[in-house]
């Protein structure tokens, strides 16, 4: 039994996949018999400036033991919690600080070409690359995020893609005439494109929208939205919703809309699938192109409205394609170890610092 910290960034009042992951990860490993705990502090990614102030904190914990007893393993997530030191530190990462790596100079990053944000950059590029660098065992989320690393740090990882959060409890019922979008609300999730293209969606098809908002202004934008297309009988906000809630929400659905920009991972691919559901996604949409093939399991438009609607409208028309889509979505859940199986192999790969001579030699540098 060893005795293991799991670090984790949290931004309060908000709940995303890196808490489902965080959490799911201590069950599991819990379950196999070693003591497991978190350890987070809040993150605040505004102002930028204070970004260096949250890294050195997590620098500065000492983690190697608590009350006397020995801490034998650390995992870090996310920034900057993989700037923690141990001697022997995993990290599974979920992603880097992504305004400074690939969505720097984007709609959807704050940084410009002001000196002191690129000096500010490098600090946190650098910063990372050392960080990471350090680690007796390196992993990310998907290969998405295991490229970034290598593209911009120069470090190689293995992939290790996170199991369902509800394992074998995912469903699949006669669908219903509603799209279901899940998700925090914000711009970069984009579920202004699934809003602006329901005034071409079959009028007897609705959106259901899971998910609470984490940007300023964001409901105002989407409320303006449905009200210029005079769609707000068919478009409700739920929420955050229990899981059993978000189980008969996927079982029901007819598809799901999920087309962030240059996701990470993105569990609702993932969930939707396992729910027999097709799943319409964005040629841009980065983590979820490497589960969606267009027309086999679900569908890959350009990241347009029109084309999400003319996407679910084909879905409607055809439902026997749509549920051959759905079943080979949830054949491919089942034969890639995303359900509760796939976590021995996964917790094995975390805990190989703990075996004597472990090498560390495919984290270096490249």
């Amino acid at each position: 039994m060893a005795r293991i910290l799991v670090l984790g960034a949290k931004v309060p009042f908000t709940h995303g996949g890196q808490e489902i992951l965080v959490a799911t990860l201590i069950k599991h490993l819990k379950a196999r018999g070693h003591e497991a705990d978190v350890i987070e502090l809040p993150f605040n990614p505004l102002p930028k400036q204070n970004l260096l102030t949250q890294a050195a904190m997590w620098r500065s914990l000492d983690l190697e033991q608590f009350a006397g007893s020995k801490i034998d393993l650390i995992i870090g997530t996310k920034f900057p919690t993989y700037y923690a030191r141990h001697p022997k530190k995993s990290v599974w990462l979920v992603h880097q600080l992504r305004s400074f790596y690939d969505l720097h100079g984007g709609c959807y990053s704050d940084m410009g070409d002001d000196p002191r944000d690129e000096a500010l950059r490098r600090m946190i590029t650098d910063g990372d690359t050392v960080a990471l660098g350090e680690s007796a065992y390196l992993s990310a989320i998907s290969k998405n995020v295991a490229e970034r690393l290598q593209s911009f740090n120069g470090l190689s990882a293995t992939t290790l893609y996170p199991p369902l959060p509800l394992g074998e409890r995912y469903q699949s019922r006669s669908a219903k005439p509603y799209i279901l979008s899940v998700g925090r609300l914000c711009r970069i999730k984009r579920v202004d494109l699934m809003l602006n293209a329901m005034k071409n969606v079959s009028p007897e098809v609705s959106l259901k929208v899971v998910g609470g908002a984490d940007e300023p202004g964001v409901m105002e934008y989407f409320n303006s939205i449905i009200k210029g297309h005079d769609i707000g009988a068919r478009v409700e906000f739920l929420g955050r919703v229990s899981d059993e809630a978000l189980i008969d929400l996927y079982a029901e659905a007819m598809g799901v809309f999920y087309a962030p920009f240059d996701e990470d991972y993105g569990y609702v691919t993932l969930e939707a699938m396992a729910s027999g559901r097709p799943v319409v996604t964005a040629t841009d949409s980065g983590g979820t192109l490497e589960f969606v093939k267009d027309g086999e399991n679900g569908r890959i438009v350009s990241p347009d409205s029109l084309a999400f609607a003319e996407a679910f409208n084909g879905l409607l028309a055809d439902p026997e394609g749509s549920k051959r889509m759905g079943a080979a979505g949830r054949a491919f859940i089942e034969s890639s170890g995303m359900l509760s199986q796939g976590w021995d192999t996964l917790i094995d790969a975390l805990l190989s610092p703990l075996s004597e001579g472990e090498s560390s030699s495919t984290n270096k540098a490249a």
